[in-house]
């Protein structure tokens, strides 16, 4: 009897695992073994990993980011995983991404397990997420005042054991792929629209919930400084700016200076009141209103400064999550959830795995991996030791949905437990 196209690729199937992050982050001090971002719990023997960083045509020596840590003891895979069975493992990478298909990287191993030793403090050197003055560098985060300009917010992870399958762009491997990660996640949650992304600046002007706290008053004043201070400074694609122009954008920097140094006396945290809630929007109104007339005059489009705050009062509720603050008291609870949404497995497809991208980014161990072009092919024959898929919750150096990072190790490379040959790849569609 003649296999069939499911047999087929039912033959190449792979145990694998994925990897899934909390839907908010944790307090540095959190217990986890398993966690993206925050600070490796190092052994003293290592010294955290460096590497030459291109971000902005000049290159830096810079201290890598530290963008997960691994504890094995924790991995499903006994019997069948390649893996050390104890130990953690250490990711570091370039947080530059542009242009660059194979960032430098750094895998550690340790036999010790993940809680063995207290977090490291982040070397003063270490790169700012994004590289300096990088495309995608956050340009309202001061590396020298924001900690989370540098280091990755902390998300404990845990692990699920599923199949995969080798396959490129086929509707059998698809509803093969499709079955599985319903079997491992559950059918999956309705496609909802994200409330901040792409929300237009009139919807914002109905929205009575922001501000609400100074920090995200701090952040959103400083992003429109940044738009102001750089359209000054570059003029118009190569073009000086018109008197008219250069006036207007010195008004709007004044009053943007006077906001910030009322924020420098208020704590963060602070609610705002009423009054002050509504004075703050006018005058960010204000500020998209002046944007729009600008237009065709500066680089930013008046829909930037719109981007920006549903960016700050994302990352103001991250920074939130941080801290000894109950954000169900202080932040309006549909911000919350539509945060926490983010993270939630999405209903899939059979189209979404036909081409191997879903709705909800996969991060996974072992397996074949997916990407938009050729990693998986070229390293076949590796072992696959993390994928992480770009999503919001890595801003904004890895928010891409449409990017993958890859750390890959040669099989005798890791029989030998030589964890210094594992290489990173970087794909974006």
């Amino acid at each position: 009897m003649a296999r069939s196209e499911q047999d087929e690729i039912e033959e190449t199937a792979l145990p694998a695992v994925l990897v899934r992050r909390s839907d908010l982050p944790v307090p540095l001090a959190h217990p986890a073994r398993s966690f993206f971002g925050g600070l490796p719990k190092l052994p003293p023997k290592f010294d955290w990993p460096t590497a030459e960083v291109t971000a902005n045509e000049k290159p830096e020596t810079v201290a890598l980011t530290f963008v997960a840590q691994i504890d094995l003891a924790e991995v499903p895979g006994a019997g069948w995983s390649p893996l050390p069975t104890r130990g953690t493992l250490y990711f570091f990478c370039s947080s530059v991404f542009v242009g660059e298909g194979h960032p430098p990287c750094r895998v550690l191993y340790s036999p010790t397990d993940g809680g063995a030793y207290p977090d490291r403090a982040p070397p003063p050197d270490l790169m700012p997420l994004a590289g300096t003055d990088g495309d995608s560098q956050v340009r309202w985060l001061d590396p020298n005042l924001d900690f989370h300009s540098k280091v990755e917010f902390k998300y404990p992870v845990s692990f699920r054991p599923f199949r995969d399958f080798y396959f490129r762009e086929d509707a059998v491997g698809g509803e093969l792929m499709v079955k599985e990660l319903c079997k491992a996640l559950g059918p999956g949650e309705p496609q909802e629209n994200d409330l901040f992304q792409f929300r237009a600046a009139s919807k914002y002007e109905k929205d009575e919930d922001w501000p609400f706290n100074w920090l995200l008053i701090t952040y959103v004043v400083r992003s429109v400084l940044s738009h102001v201070q750089r359209d000054l400074t570059r003029g118009y694609y190569g073009k000086p700016l018109t008197d008219e122009a250069t006036v207007e954008l010195k008004r709007l920097r004044g009053g943007a200076i006077g906001w910030l140094e009322r924020c420098r006396a208020l704590t963060p945290m602070d609610d705002v009141d009423p009054d002050t809630k509504a004075s703050f929007r006018s005058w960010w109104f204000k500020i998209v209103h002046a944007y729009k007339k600008l237009d065709g005059q500066v680089p930013t489009y008046a829909s930037t400064i719109a981007d920006d705050l549903g960016n700050a009062i994302n990352h103001t509720i991250r920074c939130m999550a941080t801290q000894d603050v109950d954000i169900s008291d202080h932040a309006p609870s549909s911000y919350v959830a539509n945060l926490a949404r983010q993270n939630h497995w999405k209903t899939p497809t059979v189209d979404d795995g036909k081409h191997r991208h879903f709705r909800t980014a996969l991060h996974q161990m072992l397996g074949y991996g997916s990407g938009p072009q050729d990693a998986t092919e070229v390293h076949l024959e590796d072992v696959l030791l993390l994928q992480i898929q770009g999503e919001l919750a890595f801003f904004n150096w890895h928010s891409n949905i449409g990017g993958v990072l890859h750390f890959w190790i040669g099989r005798d490379a890791l029989d030998q437990r030589d964890f210094s040959q594992v290489v990173a790849t970087f794909e974006c569609d």
